[in-house]
């Protein structure tokens, strides 16, 4: 009786895990169908972009100088929105677009997810690092904070 027991605990455990597992598959995949589709809105210069963010997300954009040096500039979510809106017609003209390579999707001890890959600007030669922070609302994923490399001087000025 005792080890019908035991039997009966082990298989619920192995039930379990494999339950576990694939709500964790369905959740991946849902990140990744994510930023799957942020790549096409954002490529398409679509008005939707914006949508992909908390209204109150992190913006970063990490400028590399001429002299290979580093500086983080941190912008508020209305300035980016506010930038976007004002770029949006030039990149549809000149069919600027982002490639991202090398994607990585790590499950944060929080619950979030952190999306890295190497972002190619538009006839780059060099990518350049980049991250996500997501996280699920009830309005689905979210991004909550932004980060890229960028060798567009004007970030360090421009207010």
């Amino acid at each position: 009786m005792k080890m019908k027991k035991i039997l009966t605990f082990l298989i619920c455990a192995v039930m379990m895990g494999f339950s576990a597992q694939n709500a964790f598959a369905d959740e991946l995949e849902d990140v990744q169908t994510f930023f799957d589709d942020y790549i096409k809105a954002a490529n398409s210069y679509s008005k939707t972009v914006t949508d992909f963010y908390l209204p109150d997300a992190k913006i970063i954009r990490v400028v590399v100088k001429p002299d290979g040096a580093t500086k983080s500039v941190d912008f508020p979510m209305q300035r980016y929105k506010s930038e976007l809106k004002k770029g949006q017609p030039l990149a549809r003209l000149s069919r600027y677009k982002n490639k991202y390579t090398e994607r990585k999707f790590e499950k944060l001890p929080d619950g979030d997810y952190k999306i890295s890959a190497l972002r190619t600007p538009n006839g780059d030669k060099k990518a350049l690092p980049f991250y996500f922070i997501v996280t699920k609302t009830d309005d689905g994923w979210k991004v909550k904070e932004e980060s890229m490399q960028t060798t567009v001087q004007k970030f360090l000025t421009s207010k």
